[in-house]
């Protein structure tokens, strides 16, 4: 078993993450700067505070860990908008802080990209090779930083591996503005108000449950991971606008969702192709209107 460092420990893709790996016998210890805490509940003993801006913050964890998930991230569009600043203080930042103590201690590394690297899709499937074009300051500060990871393996032989993520959902996704909007439409509806949505609601997203996150991670711990970007998603889309009908439907209110002024810096359309992923031993789980259902019926229940 394996000594596993976790960056974002309080995020909602690392609390499961966690929490399945804790399970495995693994020892972990993350650290976070609880910016965006989901309401997941870790062990105290297995995260402490701390930011990845400020390297003294994380190297004494590099030093004495096997491996490094560095999921730390500031990862709301609007909010990389409205503060530029901050968003590139800890993209950029604070993953060179992270890389640098890798190379000090020779770790192995795992970074959490994003499938928003990308741009809008100008492909059905979009492929590791799809061009990068990110809309907004956080696509950008998330590529500077894939790029920057990328080039330690180049340069240092680091032993890193990119991870791609698309949209991901379930248990304890924040549902305030900083939440993901399937939260944010299941909140809004159980609470009697109509799901608000950007523009037109035609924006298509490929949506993966967060056990498929977490089953993404664990495949980047083999040694043939090494030096790889690979997407992770589900290879199938969903409108927005069909989203609300859905979660409407299962939600068992009657609304009709609200429109709102787009977006500035939205990317359009998103759809992973993961043949690479699956030639690595990836075998996506998500039938995404079963575990919708199924999300909803949790979220009435426990939130």
């Amino acid at each position: 078993m394996s000594k596993v460092f976790v960056t974002g420990s309080r995020g909602f893709i690392a609390y499961h993450l966690i929490k399945n790996l804790l399970e495995e016998g693994h020892q972990v210890l993350g650290v976070d700067n609880l910016f965006h805490p989901c309401a997941g509940k870790l062990p105290k003993a297995v995260w402490e505070w701390g930011d990845v801006r400020y390297y003294p913050h994380v190297s004494a964890y590099v030093a004495n860990c096997d491996i490094v998930l560095h999921l730390a991230a500031q990862i709301n569009n609007d909010h990389s908008i409205k503060d530029p600043q901050f968003t590139q203080d800890v993209n950029v930042i604070g993953t060179l802080n992270i890389l640098e103590a890798c190379r000090k201690f020779n770790k192995r590394l795992v970074f959490a990209s994003t499938s928003e690297v990308y741009g809008t899709s100008q492909t059905e499937y979009m492929n590791e090779d799809h061009p990068l074009n990110p809309h907004n300051p956080y696509g950008a500060s998330k590529l500077a930083a894939d790029r920057l990871a990328y080039s330690y393996w180049m340069t240092y032989g680091l032993p890193v591996t990119i991870v791609r993520n698309f949209n991901t959902f379930g248990s304890y996704q924040g549902f305030d503005s900083y939440g993901g909007v399937i939260a944010k439409f299941t909140y809004r509806c159980l609470k009697g108000l109509p799901p608000q949505i950007y523009g037109d609601g035609t924006q298509e997203r490929d949506y993966m449950n967060v056990q498929d996150a977490v089953r993404a991670y664990k495949t980047c711990f083999a040694d043939e991971m090494i030096g790889k970007v690979v997407n992770f998603g589900s290879g199938k889309t969903i409108t927005i606008n069909d989203l609300a009908t859905l979660i409407i439907k299962y939600s068992r209110v009657n609304l009709m969702p609200e429109h709102t002024a787009p977006r500035p810096g939205e990317v359009k359309r998103l759809c992973a192709d993961i043949s690479l992923a699956k030639s690595l031993g990836f075998q996506p789980t998500t039938d995404f209107e079963k575990d919708l259902k199924d999300y909803v019926v949790w979220f009435k229940e426990n939130r």
